[in-house]
């Protein structure tokens, strides 16, 4: 009877044990795959506004900027015109409206203002990217003329390797290649879709 009843207590402390590591090992992939969708969210944001960014220096300049630097500054010391467009008299259509410059406004108020959390000059810094007080790893940006059907074309590419933003979690133990990573654009075609799109 005593046997017996030292049986069973080893017998539920055994299973209480098996079902710790059971649960353990189901939850260790759910909880790395939230954090790591919750950092691909951060990264991605600051990727789509890099590239708002760099649209709009591509539409006021004719070529992508190559260095974060100056594309910081374009962004502060920026200015949009503000046009005013009226119908021209018997242009019922729109066709050939007026256009008339009524003033300016920044380039970091117009794409930012109801952002209170964006912050310019940590445009290049990579999210998550300075585990344990390590410096911010930085976006690899590169700009290029190429030869698209004996046409020269812009294209840009923007790269977050996954090593960069996942630090800190098991990104090996999980299958998740560190070179591979969050990207827009091209080197090869003048595109600027993102590879999350």
């Amino acid at each position: 009877m005593k046997l017996k009843l030292i049986l069973q207590i080893v017998l539920g402390i055994g299973i209480l044990i098996l079902v710790f590591y059971i649960y353990t090992g189901i939850m260790s992939p759910v909880r790395f795959n939230s954090e790591m969708n919750s950092r691909k969210d951060a990264v991605i944001e600051k990727m789509k506004d890099i590239r708002t960014i760099q649209t709009m220096y591509m539409t006021m300049n004719g070529h992508y900027c190559s260095t974060f630097d100056s594309l910081i500054t374009f962004v502060k010391e920026g200015e949009i015109p503000l046009v005013k467009l009226t119908a021209r008299p018997g242009d019922s259509t729109f066709t050939n409206p007026i256009r008339d410059t009524v003033g300016t406004v920044t380039i970091m108020d117009s794409l930012f203002s109801k952002r209170t959390d964006f912050n310019i000059a940590d445009l290049s810094k990579i999210p998550y990217s300075n585990f344990e007080g390590a410096p911010f790893d930085t976006f690899r940006m590169t700009v290029a003329v190429v030869n698209k059907g004996n046409v020269p074309v812009n294209v840009i590419e923007v790269f977050a390797a996954n090593k960069f933003y996942m630090k800190g979690l098991e990104w090996e133990k999980n299958n998740v290649d560190g070179e591979d990573g969050l990207r827009f654009g091209s080197m090869t075609d003048p595109s600027t879709d993102g590879n999350w799109e």
